[in-house]
């Protein structure tokens, strides 16, 4: 029996909808250092299964780096590789319940534990609940639907059961693909915001604005735009959160929203404020 998909507006509202306070709070000086490699996946998410892909920042002129499993204050692997990524043998087999968190040491002797953002940890989703998620993504892998829209569906999917790394890794495969898509760079800049990582956010935002100029679609500049004024109001670049509110405003005069003119206009004048 065909899986019922979720309408176009829904994926829509989840893309718009999910930076999360947590991602919010992140510090903007971490991890925006190229030279440390901080954690990309997983990192404050549950994960599907018990072989996860581990990557992180590639450091640029580093050779090795060496990934650790750590749980409470116990190293559980351990594991030197020349490229950054792997994936996780699945021994010793993750728990359920039990936090999990990846470190990586680059041979620049820089760590992933220089980034001070707290809460980095990743968990695995209990079998029952991962069972479900994975037989509603094999039904949707057998529904003729084009790529992008596939991708988008299991990032809504995943996300709804907080698997924020399957739904990274689903986005950035198109991304590699060659897709141009503004709702795919919209969804990771989300994504990327709710896991912490304001550097990768920001540069997924920005694409997203790029791609959705060029479209002319309007309403879609809008959110991104005031997605970039919320970023950088968290990480305390106020003349960017300005020219970024104000950028949103002007598309939603254009759109007639009075409501967001004048919720912009209020976010505005607080910033200014406060110069």
């Amino acid at each position: 029996m065909p899986i019922r998909l979720p309408s176009t507006q829904i994926i829509a509202q989840s893309s718009q909808n999910c930076g999360g306070d947590d991602g919010k709070t992140a510090d903007p000086r971490d991890p925006g250092n190229a030279l440390i490699p901080y954690i990309i996946v997983p990192r404050r998410t549950l994960v599907l299964g018990d072989k996860p892909k581990l990557r992180w920042n590639a450091v640029p002129g580093v050779k090795s780096y060496t990934a650790s499993l750590q749980s409470g204050d116990k190293i559980i692997w351990e594991k030197t590789v020349s490229a950054n990524e792997i994936v996780y043998p699945g021994e010793p087999r993750l728990r359920v319940g039990t936090e999990y968190l990846l470190i990586v040491k680059a041979d620049n002797n820089r760590s992933s534990e220089e980034e001070k953002l707290t809460q980095r940890q990743f968990k695995l989703l209990p079998e029952t609940e991962a069972q479900v998620v994975k037989t509603v993504i094999a039904q949707l892998n057998d529904q003729q639907v084009a790529d992008k829209v596939k991708a988008l569906i299991s990032a809504y999917i995943y996300t709804g059961s907080d698997l924020k790394s399957e739904a990274i890794e689903d986005l950035e495969a198109l991304v590699a693909g060659g897709i141009k898509e503004a709702a795919v760079y919209h969804k990771l800049g989300n994504l990327y915001w709710q896991t912490g990582i304001t550097l990768l956010a920001e540069n997924k935002y920005l694409k997203a604005y790029e791609l959705a100029t060029a479209a002319k679609d309007i309403p879609e500049q809008a959110e991104i735009a005031k997605a970039l004024g919320d970023l950088y109001v968290a990480i305390g670049n106020q003349p960017e959160a300005i020219r970024w509110f104000t950028q949103a405003r002007d598309n939603h005069k254009t759109l007639g929203n009075t409501l967001q003119i004048k919720e912009l206009d209020r976010e505005i004048e607080k910033l200014k404020a406060k110069k």
